[in-house]
């Protein structure tokens, strides 16, 4: 009995935000999170040194929604140029969870600044950060989506 309401209790927390009611039939919806960034195909953020700009040339689906996405970021530097050679990681995960996703995205380096991130598994509706990491130069950047159902 103790173990089936350890797990009980745990689905209901993954389930919803802290502030949303556990009912099961209910739909999340946290497009109004102060947090999340409304997707458009071209939308930029600089990275957390300044040093280099992320841009999610587009989504695939766009917006970012539950299941595998595909994602295409062009990198570059403080002068506008093109990163063409950056070793990059990326970090799917749901803060507000804290957990993350259980399939390991990958990123191919087209060659241009540009680099193809598959698959983005976002397998729960809710909050995700996205959390891109270049080991030379070292920075990284963050977006922040809604993820609806």
């Amino acid at each position: 009995m103790k173990h089936a309401l350890i797990i009980a209790a745990l689905l209901a927390a993954c389930g919803k935000g802290s502030d949303t009611p556990a009912d099961a039939g209910d739909v999340i919806d946290c497009s109004t999170d102060s947090r999340v960034m409304t997707y458009q195909p071209g939308m930029s953020i600089a990275s957390n040194n300044k040093t280099l700009t992320f841009t999610l040339v587009q989504s695939n689906p766009g917006p970012p929604a539950k299941g595998n996405d595909t994602w295409t970021i062009k990198v570059t530097d403080a002068s506008s140029q093109p990163q063409p050679s950056l070793n990059l990681s990326v970090l799917p995960f749901m803060p507000d969870h804290g957990h993350g996703t259980s399939v390991n995205a990958s990123i191919t380096n087209n060659h241009d600044g540009t680099y193809t991130v598959t698959p983005l598994y976002f397998f729960m509706p809710g909050v995700w950060r996205i959390t891109f990491t270049s080991a030379s130069p070292a920075d990284s950047a963050v977006f922040f989506f809604c993820v609806p159902g």
